[in-house]
């Protein structure tokens, strides 16, 4: 993948956009949001990625344009078992898209997928997903440990994950060649590990002291070799096949400054990252 490939696979990621979010929680400004969504269209990046979960406020794509498609995660709970709910709620949710096409449905909690009412829930939605009511279904996990029992019990189009320079438990499981076998897309999200790679002031806080040796050297190096963090990690997607990838944007100079990445030149050792000490880089644990 070079560096264009990539820029027509990114998806603006929206959780700040109504609600403090991240590593180091900003809410961002309506005018900021235009600002954001313009410099998107002017660069071909026609996808948001959002979930009923952020959608504080309910106007925040009142007048988006219709070229914009969006990927949104629901938390189904027994009451959609019922078709008729199914679709009540389908269509609530979707009035906040202004009418636009919806291209995803993600579960964005598995937890009734394990339930006896997970099947029932499923095939409403694809009979939904018939209708034209959106276009795949699909899962947003945080590890990898459950795909054997989904992908043996459910059809789903796509997979989202986390994936970043010290996440690697898609690739390292070998789940992501098995998706790929099934014809299954990966999506992955999460790759400046919600600001904490990219923002120095933020591994400061008490939670990530533990870590402290290691985002010292991430940064030294970064400054030894005079590459922003924003490059390094968007050129380590470079090496693999991911279907999208899901970028939470906080500003205009943000989004300028990923869709204006440099190359890394071949001649620069990258350094190897892999960490399985989920209280780092699984968001839920920190505090």
């Amino acid at each position: 993948m070079n560096k264009y490939e990539l820029k027509k696979k990114i998806i603006i990621g929206t959780a700040n956009f109504t609600q403090k979010y991240g590593a180091d929680p900003k809410k961002i400004s309506h005018k900021e949001i235009k600002k954001i969504l313009n410099l998107a269209k002017e660069n071909g990046i026609y996808k948001i990625d959002t979930a009923e979960a952020y959608l504080k406020n309910k106007g925040v794509f009142k007048n988006v344009e219709k070229k914009f498609k969006f990927l949104s995660k629901i938390t189904p709970d027994p009451r959609w078992v019922s078709l008729e709910f199914c679709q009540t709620q389908l269509e609530n949710h979707f009035k906040v898209f202004n009418k636009n096409k919806v291209e995803t449905l993600f579960f964005h909690n598995m937890k009734i997928l394990f339930t006896k009412n997970g099947l029932k829930v499923f095939k409403n939605l694809e009979l939904l997903k018939k209708k034209k009511y959106f276009q795949k279904i699909g899962l947003s996990i945080y590890d990898t440990n459950c795909l054997d029992f989904i992908t043996t019990n459910y059809n789903f189009d796509v997979v989202q994950c986390p994936y970043n320079i010290l996440d690697k438990r898609i690739l390292t499981s070998g789940w992501f060649d098995k998706l790929k076998d099934q014809g299954i897309e990966i999506h992955i999200r999460s790759i400046f590990l919600q600001g904490l790679l990219v923002n120095k002031l933020v591994y400061k806080k008490k939670h990530f002291n533990k870590w402290k040796n290691l985002f010292f050297e991430w940064f030294q190096y970064l400054e030894n070799n005079n590459i922003s963090p924003i490059d390094y990690c968007l050129n380590n997607l470079m090496s693999y096949d991911f279907d999208q990838i899901i970028i939470g944007i906080n500003s205009y100079n943000n989004l300028n400054e990923i869709i204006n990445f440099k190359e890394i030149k071949k001649n620069i050792k990258l350094i190897d990252f892999k960490l399985s000490d989920t209280k780092l880089i699984d968001p839920r644990k920190w505090k």
